[in-house]
C-alpha cells in the first residue's frame, strides 16, 4: 500500500558549511537562557529558548562549535522532517518518506531515542520501535539490507520528539551526552554532579575565570575541573572525545581539525587564581585527582582532605559547592548539622566574596543560617533544586 504520510518539512542535509540548518540544543530545566547565550557567542543565529532547550539555525562550523565548545548543553540534534504522527501507522509512513541514505548507510549501526506522547502514541519506547521498524524497513526496500540497531553506542542516532499529533525527527550530532567530556578515568568514576550541570552552576553564579574558587565539599572535583576549563578557555569537547557527526555523510574533516585546532590554540595559561577543593573522604580527594589529571587541569587545582570546620580563611574569590541534598527525611535530618557548619565556614572564612550552593531541600538551605540574594530554580534529574547565591559580609 503506498504511504499517505504528509512530510511537513523535510530538509536534505548541507553538503557544505555555509548552508543553514535547523538544530534544538538539549538542556537541564532552568539553564536554557545560559545555553542560549552559549549559542548565540558561538554565531547561532534565531536562537530561541524553549523547555529544557534550545532552537537555533547554523551551518555545520556551527554546528561543530556547539558540540566543541557548549558547556552545558546535553545534545546538539539536527532536525530532519516534521510530519502527522498522529497513531503508529501514520507515525511509520512518515519516516518511510525520508531518505535515510542522506543519513546513514545499511551498515551502520542505528538506535532511536523519543520523548513525548499523545493519545495513541503513549509509551516512548513503543514509538521508537516504530520509528526503528520504518528506518531499517526503508533500507531493505531499497538497497536490499538493513542497519543493525545498537542502544549503547550506536553510530547514527535518532531523536523523535512527539507534540500533539506531529513527529519532530532529528538526528543527534553529538554521539554520546556532551557532559561525557573525557576526563574521567576509571579511578575516578561516575559523578554524582554531572559536568554540564557544574558548568551551569559556576555560569549562573558569575564564574569567569578571573578570581579564585573554593569548593568545600569538593566530592569528585566536578565543579572544580569545570572553573579550571572555563579559566583556561579550553573548550570542554577539546579533550579527546569521540562525536556523531563524524560519521554523517555531511562529515567535513578540514573544517573540524580547524576547529579543533583553534580551540587548542586558544586556550591560556593561568596564574594567581587557584582553584581549590576539600572533602573530608579520602576516596573523593582520589577521585577528584584522577579527574583533575585526566583533564590536565591538575596543575590549576588544590586538593586536601580537610573538614568543612577547618577550612582556611580567604581574602577573595567565590565558593561554589553541591552539599548532599538527603533524599529521606532521615537524612535530611542528619544532614542539618552538615549546612550548619558549612553556613558557619562561609561565614568564617569567606567575608567579602560570593557562595553559591545548590540544593533540593528549604529546610537545609535554612540550616545554612545566611540569607541569600537570589535562588534560580535548578534541576538535578529528578530532583528540582535551587541554586541559593549569598553575599558574605
Amino acid at each position: 500500500m503506498a504511504s499517505t504520510a504528509v512530510i511537513k518539512r523535510q530538509k536534505k542535509p548541507a553538503a557544505q558549511s555555509g548552508q543553514n540548518e535547523s538544530f534544538f540544543a538539549t538542556t537541564f530545566q532552568g539553564v536554557e537562557k545560559i545555553l542560549a547565550a552559549e549559542l548565540k557567542a558561538l554565531g547561532a543565529q534565531q536562537v530561541r529558548t524553549r523547555n529544557r532547550g534550545v532552537s537555533f539555525l547554523g551551518d555545520l562550523s556551527v554546528c561543530y562549535k556547539a558540540n566543541l565548545w557548549s558547556r552545558t548543553a546535553h545534545r546538539i540534534l539536527w532536525h530532519i522532517a516534521t510530519f502527522d504522527a498522529q497513531n503508529k501507522d501514520s507515525l511509520y509512513d512518515g519516516v518511510r518518506q525520508i531518505n535515510w541514505l542522506d543519513h546513514t548507510t545499511a551498515q551502520s549501526t542505528i538506535a532511536v531515542d523519543t520523548v513525548g506522547t499523545n493519545d495513541n502514541l503513549i509509551h516512548t519506547q513503543f514509538t521508537s520501535k516504530v520509528i526503528k521498524d520504518g528506518i531499517v524497513d526503508w533500507f531493505r526496500d531499497k538497497v536490499g539490507s538493513r542497519p543493525d540497531v545498537d542502544l549503547q553506542n550506536p553510530e547514527f542516532r535518532v531523536s523523535a520528539r512527539i507534540l500533539g499529533n506531529e513527529c519532530f525527527l532529528s538526528w543527534d550530532t553529538s554521539g554520546e551526552r556532551l557532559h561525557r567530556r573525557g576526563y574521567r578515568s576509571d579511578i575516578g568514576g561516575p559523578a554524582p554532579l554531572k559536568e554540564n550541570l557544574a558548568a551551569a552552576m559556576l555560569l549562573m553564579s558569575g564564574y569567569n575565570g578571573k578570581m579564585p574558587l573554593i569548593d568545600p565539599m569538593c566530592g569528585s572535583g566536578t565543579i572544580l575541573v569545570e572553573a579550571a576549563l572555563i579559566a583556561q578557555n579550553r573548550a570542554p569537547g577539546s579533550l579527546g572525545r569521540r562525536f556523531g557527526f563524524i560519521n554523517h555523510p555531511t562529515y567535513e574533516l578540514r573544517t573540524w581539525n580547524n576547529l579543533l585546532s583553534d580551540a587548542r590554540t586558544g586556550a591560556v595559561e593561568v596564574e594567581g587564581c587557584p582553584i581549590v577543593g576539600y572533602d573530608i573522604s579520602d576516596d573523593a580527594i582520589r577521585r577528584a585527582q584522577a579527574a583533575a589529571t585526566g583533564s590536565g587541569t591538575d596543575d590549576m587545582i588544590r586538593l586536601k582532605r580537610q573538614s568543612i570546620k577547618d577550612m582556611p580563611v580567604f581574602d577573595e574569590g567565590m565558593i561554589v559547592t553541591n552539599p548532599p541534598y538527603g533524599e529521606r527525611l532521615g537524612d535530611i535530618n542528619q544532614l542539618a548539622g552538615v549546612y550548619n557548619a558549612l553556613g558557619n565556614a562561609m561565614k568564617r572564612c569567606g567575608k567579602g566574596m560570593s557562595a553559591h550552593v545548590i540544593t533540593s531541600s528549604k529546610f537545609l538551605a535554612g540550616k545554612v543560617g545566611l540569607q541569600y540574594r537570589t535562588a534560580d530554580p535548578l534541576w538535578n534529574g529528578a530532583l528540582e533544586c535551587r541554586l541559593l547565591h549569598y553575599d558574605i559580609f
